[in-house]
Protein backbone atom coordinates (compact mmCIF):
# COMPACT_ATOMS: atom_id res chain seq x y z
CA UNK A 1 0.00 0.00 0.00
CA UNK A 2 1.46 3.36 -1.23
CA UNK A 3 2.79 5.73 2.08
CA UNK A 4 0.75 8.42 2.70
CA UNK A 5 2.97 11.42 1.69
CA UNK A 6 0.60 14.56 1.63
CA UNK A 7 1.36 17.94 2.44
CA UNK A 8 2.76 17.98 6.35
CA UNK A 9 1.69 19.47 9.32
CA UNK A 10 4.14 21.68 11.83
CA UNK A 11 5.90 19.13 14.20
CA UNK A 12 8.86 18.10 15.90
CA UNK A 13 9.03 14.77 14.46
CA UNK A 14 9.03 13.39 11.25
CA UNK A 15 6.28 10.54 10.09
CA UNK A 16 7.47 7.35 9.05
CA UNK A 17 6.12 8.16 5.62
CA UNK A 18 8.43 11.17 5.84
CA UNK A 19 11.12 8.90 7.07
CA UNK A 20 10.76 6.17 3.83
CA UNK A 21 10.66 9.01 1.47
CA UNK A 22 13.97 10.63 2.95
CA UNK A 23 15.55 6.92 2.96
CA UNK A 24 14.25 6.86 -1.42
CA UNK A 25 15.73 10.70 -1.26
CA UNK A 26 18.80 8.98 -0.35
CA UNK A 27 18.89 5.66 -2.37
CA UNK A 28 17.60 6.43 -6.04
CA UNK A 29 20.39 9.18 -6.77
CA UNK A 30 22.94 6.60 -5.29
CA UNK A 31 21.42 4.06 -7.94
CA UNK A 32 22.00 6.61 -10.15
CA UNK A 33 25.02 7.96 -9.83
CA UNK A 34 26.74 4.57 -9.88
CA UNK A 35 25.21 4.30 -13.89
CA UNK A 36 26.21 7.44 -14.69
CA UNK A 37 29.71 6.85 -13.99
CA UNK A 38 30.15 2.67 -14.06
CA UNK A 39 32.06 3.30 -17.80
CA UNK A 40 34.81 5.23 -16.35
CA UNK A 41 35.96 2.38 -14.42
CA UNK A 42 35.48 -0.15 -17.65
CA UNK A 43 36.45 1.77 -20.04
CA UNK A 44 40.09 -0.02 -20.16
CA UNK A 45 38.28 -3.53 -21.14
CA UNK A 46 35.99 -1.64 -23.12
CA UNK A 47 38.27 0.40 -25.12
CA UNK A 48 40.58 -3.10 -25.62
CA UNK A 49 37.21 -4.80 -27.09
CA UNK A 50 35.86 -1.87 -29.20
CA UNK A 51 39.08 -1.25 -30.44
CA UNK A 52 38.65 2.74 -29.43
CA UNK A 53 41.08 5.07 -29.32
CA UNK A 54 42.12 7.02 -26.00
CA UNK A 55 40.23 10.77 -27.42
CA UNK A 56 37.07 7.94 -28.63
CA UNK A 57 37.01 6.70 -25.15
CA UNK A 58 37.31 10.08 -23.54
CA UNK A 59 34.34 11.32 -25.62
CA UNK A 60 32.30 8.37 -24.82
CA UNK A 61 32.97 8.85 -20.86
CA UNK A 62 31.93 12.41 -21.33
CA UNK A 63 29.83 14.13 -24.33
CA UNK A 64 27.18 11.48 -24.89
CA UNK A 65 25.69 11.94 -21.57
CA UNK A 66 26.56 15.52 -19.95
CA UNK A 67 24.76 16.83 -23.98
CA UNK A 68 21.59 14.68 -23.37
CA UNK A 69 21.41 15.63 -19.63
CA UNK A 70 22.01 19.63 -20.26
CA UNK A 71 19.71 19.16 -23.27
CA UNK A 72 16.75 17.40 -21.18
CA UNK A 73 16.93 18.84 -17.75
CA UNK A 74 14.22 21.85 -18.48
CA UNK A 75 11.77 19.92 -20.63
CA UNK A 76 11.90 17.51 -17.83
CA UNK A 77 11.29 20.28 -15.18
CA UNK A 78 8.61 21.77 -17.12
CA UNK A 79 7.26 18.25 -16.72
CA UNK A 80 7.68 18.37 -13.56
CA UNK A 81 5.52 20.98 -12.73
CA UNK A 82 2.72 19.43 -13.87
CA UNK A 83 2.67 17.43 -10.91
CA UNK A 84 3.59 13.71 -11.76
CA UNK A 85 7.04 13.73 -10.17
CA UNK A 86 6.72 10.17 -8.45
CA UNK A 87 5.91 9.12 -11.89
CA UNK A 88 8.40 11.43 -13.45
CA UNK A 89 11.18 9.44 -11.03
CA UNK A 90 9.76 6.22 -11.74
CA UNK A 91 10.24 6.52 -16.11
CA UNK A 92 13.51 8.21 -16.09
CA UNK A 93 14.92 5.51 -13.75
CA UNK A 94 13.59 2.98 -15.94
CA UNK A 95 14.86 4.58 -19.13
CA UNK A 96 18.41 5.39 -17.62
CA UNK A 97 18.40 1.70 -16.27
CA UNK A 98 17.79 0.56 -19.49
CA UNK A 99 20.64 2.55 -21.11
CA UNK A 100 22.82 1.32 -18.48
CA UNK A 101 21.62 -2.44 -19.60
CA UNK A 102 21.98 -1.78 -23.24
CA UNK A 103 25.51 -0.31 -22.74
CA UNK A 104 26.45 -4.40 -22.15
CA UNK A 105 24.93 -5.12 -25.37
CA UNK A 106 26.59 -2.65 -27.51
CA UNK A 107 28.45 -4.30 -30.47
CA UNK A 108 30.67 -0.79 -31.39
CA UNK A 109 31.00 2.46 -30.20
CA UNK A 110 28.13 4.67 -31.66
CA UNK A 111 25.74 1.97 -30.20
CA UNK A 112 27.77 2.74 -26.67
CA UNK A 113 27.07 6.53 -27.68
CA UNK A 114 23.72 6.04 -27.80
CA UNK A 115 23.07 4.20 -24.97
CA UNK A 116 24.97 6.42 -22.74
CA UNK A 117 22.71 9.25 -24.21
CA UNK A 118 19.51 7.17 -23.35
CA UNK A 119 21.43 7.16 -19.50
CA UNK A 120 21.57 11.01 -19.63
CA UNK A 121 18.00 11.64 -20.39
CA UNK A 122 16.74 8.73 -17.87
CA UNK A 123 18.83 11.16 -15.11
CA UNK A 124 17.86 14.39 -16.68
CA UNK A 125 14.33 14.15 -14.85
CA UNK A 126 15.88 13.25 -11.07
CA UNK A 127 16.82 16.30 -9.90
CA UNK A 128 13.68 18.56 -10.64
CA UNK A 129 11.55 16.31 -9.65
CA UNK A 130 13.53 15.78 -6.03
CA UNK A 131 13.69 19.66 -5.88
CA UNK A 132 9.82 20.06 -6.34
CA UNK A 133 8.99 17.02 -4.70
CA UNK A 134 10.58 18.27 -1.05
CA UNK A 135 8.98 21.42 -1.62
CA UNK A 136 5.90 20.04 -1.23
CA UNK A 137 6.53 17.01 0.88
CA UNK A 138 8.52 18.76 4.05
CA UNK A 139 7.85 21.55 6.23
CA UNK A 140 9.60 25.03 5.57
CA UNK A 141 12.33 24.37 8.04
CA UNK A 142 12.53 20.43 7.05
CA UNK A 143 13.20 21.15 3.21
CA UNK A 144 16.82 21.86 3.83
CA UNK A 145 17.56 18.22 5.70
CA UNK A 146 15.57 16.83 2.72
CA UNK A 147 17.94 18.37 0.25
CA UNK A 148 20.85 17.59 2.14
CA UNK A 149 19.93 13.99 2.47
CA UNK A 150 19.03 13.73 -1.32
CA UNK A 151 22.40 15.28 -2.14
CA UNK A 152 24.63 12.94 0.25
CA UNK A 153 23.08 9.98 -1.79
CA UNK A 154 24.47 11.78 -4.91
CA UNK A 155 27.84 12.01 -3.08
CA UNK A 156 27.70 8.65 -1.57
CA UNK A 157 27.13 7.10 -5.52
CA UNK A 158 30.11 8.97 -6.48
CA UNK A 159 32.43 7.92 -4.69
CA UNK A 160 31.30 4.38 -4.10
CA UNK A 161 31.02 3.82 -8.07
CA UNK A 162 34.77 3.12 -8.69
CA UNK A 163 34.74 0.89 -5.89
CA UNK A 164 31.27 -1.02 -7.05
CA UNK A 165 32.39 -1.09 -10.49
CA UNK A 166 35.24 -2.76 -9.65
CA UNK A 167 34.06 -5.29 -6.86
CA UNK A 168 31.05 -6.21 -10.00
CA UNK A 169 33.92 -6.91 -12.26
CA UNK A 170 36.18 -8.98 -10.10
CA UNK A 171 33.00 -10.95 -9.61
CA UNK A 172 32.52 -11.16 -13.14
CA UNK A 173 36.17 -12.20 -14.39
CA UNK A 174 35.81 -14.56 -11.20
CA UNK A 175 32.77 -16.38 -12.94
CA UNK A 176 30.13 -15.47 -10.65
CA UNK A 177 27.65 -14.39 -13.02
CA UNK A 178 28.50 -17.17 -15.23
CA UNK A 179 24.80 -18.96 -15.09
CA UNK A 180 22.68 -15.85 -15.25
CA UNK A 181 20.87 -16.57 -18.28
CA UNK A 182 21.71 -13.80 -21.39
CA UNK A 183 24.32 -12.37 -19.17
CA UNK A 184 26.60 -15.11 -18.47
CA UNK A 185 28.42 -15.69 -21.52
CA UNK A 186 28.67 -12.22 -21.87
CA UNK A 187 32.42 -10.36 -22.02
CA UNK A 188 33.10 -9.71 -17.90
CA UNK A 189 32.68 -5.72 -18.81
CA UNK A 190 29.63 -6.41 -20.42
CA UNK A 191 28.01 -8.62 -17.58
CA UNK A 192 29.17 -5.71 -15.17
CA UNK A 193 27.10 -3.13 -16.97
CA UNK A 194 23.83 -5.86 -17.04
CA UNK A 195 24.15 -6.28 -13.73
CA UNK A 196 24.46 -2.77 -12.30
CA UNK A 197 21.30 -1.86 -14.18
CA UNK A 198 19.08 -4.46 -12.17
CA UNK A 199 18.53 -2.39 -9.34
CA UNK A 200 17.34 1.04 -11.27
CA UNK A 201 14.75 -1.34 -12.66
CA UNK A 202 13.13 -1.67 -8.93
CA UNK A 203 12.74 2.35 -8.72
CA UNK A 204 9.53 2.39 -10.57
CA UNK A 205 8.45 -0.34 -7.63
CA UNK A 206 9.48 1.49 -4.82
CA UNK A 207 8.16 4.79 -6.55
CA UNK A 208 4.36 3.50 -5.87
CA UNK A 209 4.75 2.93 -2.40
CA UNK A 210 4.68 6.62 -2.09
CA UNK A 211 1.88 9.25 -3.32
CA UNK A 212 2.41 12.44 -4.55
CA UNK A 213 2.19 15.62 -1.72
CA UNK A 214 -0.85 17.45 -2.08
CA UNK A 215 0.81 20.91 -3.12
CA UNK A 216 -0.48 24.43 -4.27
CA UNK A 217 -1.71 23.47 -7.56
CA UNK A 218 -1.86 26.38 -10.05
CA UNK A 219 -4.85 27.72 -11.71
CA UNK A 220 -3.39 27.37 -15.22
CA UNK A 221 -2.15 24.43 -16.28
CA UNK A 222 -0.30 26.55 -19.56
CA UNK A 223 0.91 29.26 -16.78
CA UNK A 224 3.04 26.02 -14.77
CA UNK A 225 5.00 25.28 -17.67
CA UNK A 226 5.77 28.18 -18.89
CA UNK A 227 9.74 29.63 -18.35
CA UNK A 228 8.05 33.05 -19.03
CA UNK A 229 5.97 33.31 -16.11
CA UNK A 230 9.27 32.45 -13.86
CA UNK A 231 11.00 35.29 -14.93
CA UNK A 232 8.19 37.47 -14.17
CA UNK A 233 7.97 36.87 -10.69
CA UNK A 234 9.57 39.66 -9.29
CA UNK A 235 13.22 39.42 -6.76
CA UNK A 236 13.35 35.93 -7.67
CA UNK A 237 14.74 35.78 -10.89
CA UNK A 238 17.83 38.12 -10.29
CA UNK A 239 18.35 35.89 -7.28
CA UNK A 240 17.94 32.74 -9.90
CA UNK A 241 20.35 34.23 -12.04
CA UNK A 242 23.23 34.76 -9.61
CA UNK A 243 22.84 31.49 -8.01
CA UNK A 244 23.03 29.75 -11.46
CA UNK A 245 26.17 31.86 -11.95
CA UNK A 246 27.80 30.35 -8.43
CA UNK A 247 26.75 26.85 -9.17
CA UNK A 248 27.76 26.64 -12.62
CA UNK A 249 31.34 28.37 -11.89
CA UNK A 250 31.96 26.16 -8.80
CA UNK A 251 31.14 22.94 -11.09
CA UNK A 252 34.00 23.93 -13.11
CA UNK A 253 36.27 24.46 -10.27
CA UNK A 254 34.66 21.27 -9.22
CA UNK A 255 35.10 19.37 -12.02
CA UNK A 256 38.49 20.28 -12.91
CA UNK A 257 39.57 19.53 -9.24
CA UNK A 258 37.74 15.71 -9.51
CA UNK A 259 39.36 15.40 -13.08
CA UNK A 260 42.69 16.29 -12.35
CA UNK A 261 42.89 15.33 -8.29
CA UNK A 262 44.20 11.43 -9.30
CA UNK A 263 47.09 13.14 -11.77
CA UNK A 264 48.33 15.36 -8.81
CA UNK A 265 48.55 12.23 -6.93
CA UNK A 266 50.04 9.95 -9.19
CA UNK A 267 52.52 12.79 -10.61
CA UNK A 268 53.79 14.67 -7.62
CA UNK A 269 53.20 11.99 -4.73
CA UNK A 270 53.76 8.88 -6.68
CA UNK A 271 50.73 6.94 -5.76
CA UNK A 272 49.38 4.04 -7.45
CA UNK A 273 46.31 3.91 -9.18
CA UNK A 274 44.68 1.45 -5.99
CA UNK A 275 45.83 3.96 -3.83
CA UNK A 276 44.48 6.56 -5.03
CA UNK A 277 41.03 5.48 -5.68
CA UNK A 278 40.69 4.06 -1.86
CA UNK A 279 42.10 7.31 -0.25
CA UNK A 280 40.43 9.55 -2.62
CA UNK A 281 36.68 7.09 -2.20
CA UNK A 282 37.11 7.43 1.57
CA UNK A 283 38.24 11.24 1.71
CA UNK A 284 34.71 12.33 -1.05
CA UNK A 285 32.60 9.85 1.12
CA UNK A 286 33.54 11.47 4.33
CA UNK A 287 33.27 14.66 2.91
CA UNK A 288 29.91 14.10 1.64
CA UNK A 289 28.17 12.71 4.51
CA UNK A 290 29.47 15.71 6.27
CA UNK A 291 28.53 18.66 3.68
CA UNK A 292 25.11 17.47 2.98
CA UNK A 293 23.58 16.77 6.56
CA UNK A 294 25.69 20.09 7.41
CA UNK A 295 24.46 22.36 4.36
CA UNK A 296 20.66 21.52 4.83
CA UNK A 297 20.63 21.77 8.59
CA UNK A 298 21.88 24.77 8.81
CA UNK A 299 19.75 26.24 5.76
CA UNK A 300 17.44 25.18 8.02
CA UNK A 301 18.63 27.05 11.51
CA UNK A 302 19.34 30.15 9.26
CA UNK A 303 15.51 29.98 7.82
CA UNK A 304 14.29 30.23 10.71
CA UNK A 305 15.78 33.32 11.43
CA UNK A 306 16.01 34.75 8.65
CA UNK A 307 13.34 33.38 6.25
CA UNK A 308 14.73 32.35 2.74
CA UNK A 309 18.01 34.48 3.07
CA UNK A 310 18.89 31.53 5.32
CA UNK A 311 20.31 29.08 2.74
CA UNK A 312 21.73 31.86 0.89
CA UNK A 313 23.91 32.52 3.74
CA UNK A 314 24.91 28.74 3.80
CA UNK A 315 25.89 29.35 0.11
CA UNK A 316 28.07 32.66 1.65
CA UNK A 317 29.68 30.26 4.13
CA UNK A 318 29.92 27.50 1.60
CA UNK A 319 31.66 29.41 -0.79
CA UNK A 320 34.42 30.79 1.67
CA UNK A 321 35.10 27.13 3.11
CA UNK A 322 36.02 26.34 -0.87
CA UNK A 323 38.02 29.61 -0.75
CA UNK A 324 40.07 28.44 2.33
CA UNK A 325 40.62 25.01 1.23
CA UNK A 326 42.05 25.45 -2.47
CA UNK A 327 45.55 26.82 -0.94
CA UNK A 328 46.08 23.32 0.90
CA UNK A 329 46.18 21.86 -2.40
CA UNK A 330 50.13 23.27 -2.75
CA UNK A 331 51.14 22.84 -0.02
CA UNK A 332 53.23 19.82 -0.36
CA UNK A 333 52.30 17.91 2.38
CA UNK A 334 50.02 14.67 1.26
CA UNK A 335 47.72 14.81 4.40
CA UNK A 336 47.21 18.58 4.07
CA UNK A 337 46.25 17.52 0.04
CA UNK A 338 43.45 14.96 1.57
CA UNK A 339 42.31 17.50 4.21
CA UNK A 340 41.76 20.16 1.31
CA UNK A 341 40.47 17.82 -0.83
CA UNK A 342 37.47 16.60 2.40
CA UNK A 343 37.27 20.33 3.16
CA UNK A 344 36.68 21.06 -0.47
CA UNK A 345 34.15 18.43 -1.14
CA UNK A 346 32.33 19.77 2.11
CA UNK A 347 32.02 23.05 0.88
CA UNK A 348 30.75 21.57 -2.26
CA UNK A 349 28.13 19.91 -1.58
CA UNK A 350 27.12 22.09 1.20
CA UNK A 351 26.93 24.94 -1.23
CA UNK A 352 25.03 22.99 -3.68
CA UNK A 353 22.46 21.68 -0.72
CA UNK A 354 21.89 25.33 -0.34
CA UNK A 355 21.43 26.37 -4.10
CA UNK A 356 18.28 24.16 -4.04
CA UNK A 357 16.86 24.42 -0.95
CA UNK A 358 16.59 28.29 -1.69
CA UNK A 359 15.16 26.93 -4.90
CA UNK A 360 12.79 24.62 -3.01
CA UNK A 361 11.95 27.07 -0.76
CA UNK A 362 11.93 30.40 -2.24
CA UNK A 363 10.48 29.58 -6.00
CA UNK A 364 6.48 29.65 -7.12
CA UNK A 365 5.08 26.07 -6.05
CA UNK A 366 4.19 25.71 -9.70
CA UNK A 367 7.94 26.46 -10.68
CA UNK A 368 10.47 24.52 -8.56
CA UNK A 369 10.56 22.23 -11.35
CA UNK A 370 11.50 24.32 -13.56
CA UNK A 371 13.89 26.78 -11.86
CA UNK A 372 15.92 23.64 -10.19
CA UNK A 373 16.20 22.52 -13.68
CA UNK A 374 18.00 25.62 -14.97
CA UNK A 375 20.69 25.07 -12.44
CA UNK A 376 21.13 21.88 -12.74
CA UNK A 377 21.51 22.45 -16.38
CA UNK A 378 24.04 24.97 -16.31
CA UNK A 379 25.84 22.66 -13.99
CA UNK A 380 26.19 19.81 -16.42
CA UNK A 381 26.56 21.92 -19.52
CA UNK A 382 28.73 24.39 -17.77
CA UNK A 383 30.95 22.21 -15.29
CA UNK A 384 31.15 19.40 -17.57
CA UNK A 385 32.33 21.21 -20.40
CA UNK A 386 35.09 23.83 -19.09
CA UNK A 387 36.26 21.96 -15.63
CA UNK A 388 38.96 19.33 -16.86
CA UNK A 389 40.02 22.07 -19.81
CA UNK A 390 40.51 24.68 -17.85
CA UNK A 391 43.17 23.23 -15.44
CA UNK A 392 45.05 21.46 -18.48
CA UNK A 393 45.48 25.18 -20.31
CA UNK A 394 46.37 26.91 -16.90
CA UNK A 395 49.18 23.81 -16.72
CA UNK A 396 50.10 24.25 -20.34
CA UNK A 397 50.29 28.62 -20.65
CA UNK A 398 51.89 28.75 -17.36
CA UNK A 399 54.63 26.16 -18.17
CA UNK A 400 53.97 24.28 -14.98
CA UNK A 401 56.51 21.28 -14.58
CA UNK A 402 54.07 18.38 -15.27
CA UNK A 403 53.89 16.79 -12.04
CA UNK A 404 52.96 20.40 -10.65
CA UNK A 405 49.12 19.87 -11.22
CA UNK A 406 48.61 21.50 -7.47
CA UNK A 407 50.09 25.42 -9.30
CA UNK A 408 47.44 24.62 -12.12
CA UNK A 409 44.59 23.64 -9.85
CA UNK A 410 45.32 27.44 -7.75
CA UNK A 411 45.52 29.46 -10.66
CA UNK A 412 42.75 28.57 -12.44
CA UNK A 413 40.63 27.43 -9.16
CA UNK A 414 41.40 30.62 -6.88
CA UNK A 415 40.16 33.00 -9.35
CA UNK A 416 36.57 31.27 -9.84
CA UNK A 417 36.59 30.92 -6.15
CA UNK A 418 37.25 34.38 -5.26
CA UNK A 419 34.32 35.22 -8.08
CA UNK A 420 31.64 32.81 -6.27
CA UNK A 421 32.46 34.31 -2.88
CA UNK A 422 31.81 38.04 -4.48
CA UNK A 423 28.44 36.82 -6.24
CA UNK A 424 27.46 34.80 -2.75
CA UNK A 425 27.94 38.35 -0.96
CA UNK A 426 25.98 39.96 -3.94
CA UNK A 427 23.19 37.60 -3.96
CA UNK A 428 22.66 37.64 0.07
CA UNK A 429 22.59 41.58 -0.22
CA UNK A 430 20.21 41.88 -3.19
CA UNK A 431 17.85 39.33 -1.31
CA UNK A 432 17.88 40.92 2.11
CA UNK A 433 17.10 44.45 0.05
CA UNK A 434 14.29 43.02 -2.15
CA UNK A 435 11.29 43.37 -0.02
CA UNK A 436 9.41 41.02 -2.54
CA UNK A 437 11.79 38.24 -1.53
CA UNK A 438 11.49 38.92 2.42
CA UNK A 439 8.44 37.32 4.17
CA UNK A 440 6.73 39.21 6.75
CA UNK A 441 6.80 36.87 9.36
CA UNK A 442 10.17 33.73 8.55
CA UNK A 443 9.18 31.79 11.55
CA UNK A 444 5.84 31.72 9.89
CA UNK A 445 6.94 31.32 6.21
CA UNK A 446 8.91 28.44 7.47
CA UNK A 447 5.81 26.32 9.15
CA UNK A 448 3.83 26.47 5.99
CA UNK A 449 4.76 24.16 3.10
CA UNK A 450 3.01 26.15 0.16
CA UNK A 451 5.06 29.22 0.50
CA UNK A 452 5.05 31.29 -2.20
CA UNK A 453 7.62 34.60 -2.66
CA UNK A 454 5.25 36.70 -3.24
CA UNK A 455 3.81 37.83 0.49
Amino acid sequence: MAAEVNTPKPGNRLSPSDLWLLVLLFLVPLIGYIHRLILNILIDPVSQELVLTDTQASFLQGPPFALAYGLMVIPMGLLVDRRKRLVLIGVGALVWSTGTLFCGFASDSSELFLARVIVGVGEAALTPAAVSLVGDAFEGHRRGLAMGVFFTGVNAGFSSAYAVGGVTLEFAEAGYFAALPWIGELAPWRQVFCVISLPGFLIPLLMLTLREPIGEVPTSTSESSSLRTLFRHPGFPRVLILLIAIASILAVADNGIYAWLPRLLSRLYTLQPSEIGVSLGIVVAIGGLIGGPVGGKLSDYFSRQLGTAGPLLVVLLGTLLALVSVPLFVSDVLALVYVGTGLWVVAIVATTTSVFTFVAVAAPPQLRGASSSIVTAAMALIGLGLGPTTIAVALEQFNFARERVDLAILVSVLPLCLVVVTLAFIVLRLHRRSTSLVPISAREQYTDNNVSIER
